[in-house]
């Protein structure tokens, strides 16, 4: 397991992100990892271990270190882990766990090759949905790595940002914490910090965002999406008014407000927070600027004062 409307240097800026390059240098300097959504609203690609065990794996923008499931490891010609390995503690949304660590002399997804990656030798088992196999999304280098949730693709290159002009774009600063992407947002007026996680398939806040942001609890779809009682203050369902990233804005969604182990331990309770998943992050085509850390966000068209969008907290599947 931000904010404000653009001011004039905001609009130069993100003008200067707009230089394409000609499409025979767009085509020989990207590389491309091609993406699937799985059963469990997951983000994977196909991974080859070793040159011959080939499964799959989720790119996971909050993870920041690999993990390999054991039998994938063992197939590929890993040797088990001893006593005295290398053990690597990895925090996930329901707690952390010392994992020992494995060293892969291959991997391999899409055109992407890694050689020699620390691995998390996960020998969990029958957690249903929970992934196996994670890459961070930090292990592939460049100066922008882009999703593409229409192409389902993921692309690495060198250069700048490669906006679409049929796009309507706009960007915001990010910060790297810990190994963690955060950026500014704003819930009904008040600006928190958003975790960008590709990891996870649903967007929530945490209680203290809820209660700053004078967010309402819905008893029907807390009763609906929680069970038969819907009876718990560790997780229920709120009616926003207002949610908006950058120049992008969703009017009166209903989010799932939690308080998991992850952001505890991250030392996050007493802040306004907010995680932003797939079934919001994939609206966009993601480019992280990572000389500059900024990430933009686009989607077809072109809008005059932002661009409304819908989101809304479900128990089940992403809309693709």
């Amino acid at each position: 397991m931000a904010t404000h409307l653009k001011s004039a240097w905001h609009i130069a800026a993100l003008a200067a992100l707009l230089e394409l390059l000609p499409p025979a240098a767009l085509a020989a300097e990207r590389t491309v990892i091609p993406f699937e959504i799985n059963r469990f609203d997951h983000l994977v690609v196909e991974m080859v271990v070793n040159g011959t065990e080939h499964t799959t794996a989720v790119i996971d923008t909050a993870a920041t270190f690999a993990m390999v499931d054991s039998s994938v490891a063992v197939r590929s010609g890993v040797a088990p882990p001893r006593a005295d390995t290398r053990r690597v503690n990895i925090l996930g949304v329901n707690g952390d766990r010392d994992f020992s660590v494995v060293r892969l002399d291959q991997v391999r997804a899409g055109d992407f090759h890694m050689l020699g990656i620390d691995a998390a030798y996960n020998d969990e088992s029958g957690i249903p949905g929970a992934a196996a196999n994670v890459l961070p999304a930090s292990a592939f280098g460049g100066d922008v790595l882009e999703f593409d949730f229409e192409a389902r693709t993921i692309s690495v290159y060198e250069g700048k940002p490669m906006v679409l002009p049929s796009h309507y774009a706009d960007s915001v600063a990010y910060t790297v914490d810990d190994g963690l992407i955060f950026i500014d947002i704003r819930v009904n007026g008040k600006k928190g910090r958003a975790l960008i996680d590709t990891g996870a398939s649903i967007s929530y806040v945490n209680s203290t965002y809820a209660q700053q942001a004078g967010m309402r609890r819905n008893d029907d779809l807390t009763r609906f999406l929680l069970g038969a009682t819907g009876d718990t203050e560790t997780a229920w369902i709120a009616t926003v008014r207002k949610v908006r990233v950058a120049d992008f804005f969703v009017h009166r969604p209903n989010l799932l407000v939690s308080d998991p182990v992850l952001i505890e331990r991250l030392g996050l309770s007493g802040e306004p927070v907010m995680v932003l998943g797939l079934d919001f992050l994939s609206r966009f085509r993601l480019q992280f600027d990572r000389r500059s850390r900024r990430l933009i966000l686009s989607v077809p068209g072109s809008q005059v004062g932002g661009v409304e969008m819908e989101l809304q907290a479900r128990a089940t599947r992403l809309h693709n």
